[in-house]
């Protein structure tokens, strides 16, 4: 289940919005901050095992004018949903429930209900605290329309067949080969536990001899012979009598194979070291071993792309009835008339190069913009900032370049490291320095240009500008 979980979520989908006009980024990044602050990742990355383990998960969304929209998951076992008897994916009511304390005094329990219920076309919300026995103890809303013409509820169901409503669990099919695996488990502890140690044998000794024995290292043993064994012409013997495995090979095979019947059942490939033996450890062999765990996530997605699309409608149609993030434009943004493409992406190192590799052939196409691809493939934050950035530095070195070129026709000047420069060459080395003071540039993108522009080395590039300016010198000049 959390390997399932990992391989499908462990890296989080891009919610790409495309439109016409320069607000569509804005409305892309007022999704993306309403994401982060609920820690959007994480909370999928959970709600995708509470799926697999309970059969379904549902994702409540709860706004407020000033906190801004909530996103919250809730595992199978804390909710109940009713359902049109048309439509199966018409959802008329869900109640949540949660256990506030844990007494066991039905007076004094505590239960909080919450029940969200489409009424002529309004969604009214009733939420208190109850008692063991049903009985209200505070309520919170009665009958409260919360402005919505519809239930802010998605419910995400892990499989089923057509009209089914619960989902199923994968851990149910796990079951029975858990119990045999634990049990085997416990019966080789066992087997250890009592047989691996060897047993002390005496033959033919005498009484005496066996209550004063001891067990212990360097321990010496009076050997005595009984009266009927030295009559008899024989003599005590002491030894050891040593455990001979033979279940081990059994066991080892019985085990494997109830593994690999619940890797099987769940589609995940075996990876352990044993499984990997003579296998290439290419690409497109790692590839081939995991088509089963891609196909099945696959077919995952056809639940839950639709779900995330109609929790990113949900989203908008909230900021827009409610007039959230009213710094960040949001009802405008709101109604703007976009699409939704959801990008997926399993961690498999060879298709996330040939997807980064197929995104930037569309930027120098310029079928597809560079603050897309930034946005896509990046951790920076300030993406306009980035794309400046990288447009000046292209400006920059053009421009040093074209300077640090003119040596033919003029005279050359020797400065520190006997390195030889023309004046053109100097006045645009002068040039980068200052950029660098006056924090148009920083010092490691002003080395950059000096490696490209001379062809030097870092360590050449360095020597010519010297050292980076302090923090004082900076604010002065400026």
């Amino acid at each position: 289940v959390d390997k399932k979980a990992r391989f499908m979520f462990g890296k989080k989908p891009y919610f790409n919005i495309q439109g016409e006009g320069e607000q569509v980024d804005l409305k892309e990044d007022l999704l993306a901050k309403i994401l982060t602050e609920n820690k959007w990742h994480s909370k999928l990355l959970k709600a995708k095992k509470d799926c697999s383990i309970g059969g379904s998960v549902a994702l409540r969304l709860w706004a407020d004018k000033d906190e801004g929209v909530k996103l919250i998951f809730t595992p199978a076992q804390e909710y109940e949903a009713i359902y049109n008897l048309e439509d199966v994916d018409l959802l008329e009511k869900v109640s949540f429930i949660y256990a506030l304390n844990d007494e066991m005094d039905k007076v004094k329990q505590r239960i909080k209900k919450q029940v969200w219920e489409l009424v002529n076309g309004k969604c009214i919300v009733n939420e208190g605290v109850y008692d063991g026995h049903g009985n209200k103890i505070e309520t919170y809303f009665d009958d409260y329309d919360n402005g919505l013409d519809f239930i802010p509820v998605i419910i995400i169901r892990n499989g089923g067949l057509t009209g089914d409503t619960k989902g199923y669990s994968d851990v149910m099919e796990l079951w029975s080969n858990q119990d045999a695996y634990n049990k085997l488990t416990s019966d080789d502890q066992d087997a250890l536990k009592f047989q691996m140690f060897g047993q002390t044998v005496l033959t033919d000794a005498s009484d005496e001899t066996l209550e004063a024995m001891t067990i212990a290292p360097g321990a010496l043993v009076d050997l005595q012979t009984t009266l009927a064994a030295v009559s008899q012409g024989k003599q005590a013997q002491y030894g050891r009598l040593e455990s001979q495995f033979s279940y081990g090979d059994k066991y080892t095979d019985t085990i494997d194979r109830i593994k690999n019947d619940m890797h099987a059942l769940m589609d995940i490939p075996n990876t352990s070291l044993e499984q990997l033996k003579g296998l290439m450890a290419s690409g497109k062999s790692m590839k081939a071993l995991y088509w089963d765990l891609i196909a099945t996530c696959d077919e995952e997605w056809s639940e839950w792309g639709p779900a995330l699309e109609q929790m990113v409608d949900y989203i908008f149609k909230i900021v827009e009835i409610y007039d959230c993030y009213k710094e960040d434009k949001g009802r405008s943004l709101a109604k703007l008339e976009t699409t939704l493409t959801i990008e997926r992406y399993y961690p498999i190192q060879e298709d996330e190069i040939e997807m980064r590799k197929a995104d930037l052939s569309e930027v120098i196409a310029q079928v597809r913009s560079k603050e897309s691809y930034i946005k896509k493939w990046s951790e920076v934050e300030d993406v306009d900032k980035e794309v400046q950035k990288i447009a000046l530095e292209i400006q920059m070195t053009d421009n040093y370049s074209d300077d640090f070129g003119m040596v033919e026709d003029m005279g050359q000047e020797k400065i520190e490291s006997n390195i030889l420069l023309n004046g053109a060459q100097i006045s645009s080395l002068i040039r980068v320095i200052e950029s660098v003071i006056k924090k148009i540039i920083d010092y490691e993108t002003a080395v950059k240009i000096v490696m490209k522009s001379y062809n030097f080395d870092d360590k050449t590039a360095r020597e010519l500008l010297g050292d980076p300016p302090a923090a004082s010198e900076v604010e002065t000049i400026e």
